[in-house]
């Protein structure tokens, strides 16, 4: 999967759950970059090619982030 269509299918997810989600501005690590949800993040590998295991892997921890902080936001 291309990192670019991974960043917005992660865009996706967090409009669906109404979570602000900037795909434009990450912290940059090492060898990958990090997306923040609340206080947590996920990181990304940035390589134009990702593993498909590897996106969907990413995609399911940054869902439930996201679940978790939308609990966080409704009491």
């Amino acid at each position: 999967m291309k990192r670019r269509e991974l960043l917005n299918q992660m865009a996706r997810l967090a409009r669906s759950y109404g979570i602000e989600f900037d795909k434009d501005h990450p912290v940059h690590g090492g060898r990958h970059d990090k997306f923040f949800v609340g206080a947590h993040s996920v990181e990304v590998p940035r390589h134009t090619e990702i593993v498909e295991y590897t996106a969907r892997g990413i995609l399911r921890t940054f869902e439930q982030l996201c679940a978790e902080a939308r609990k966080e936001e409704r009491p």
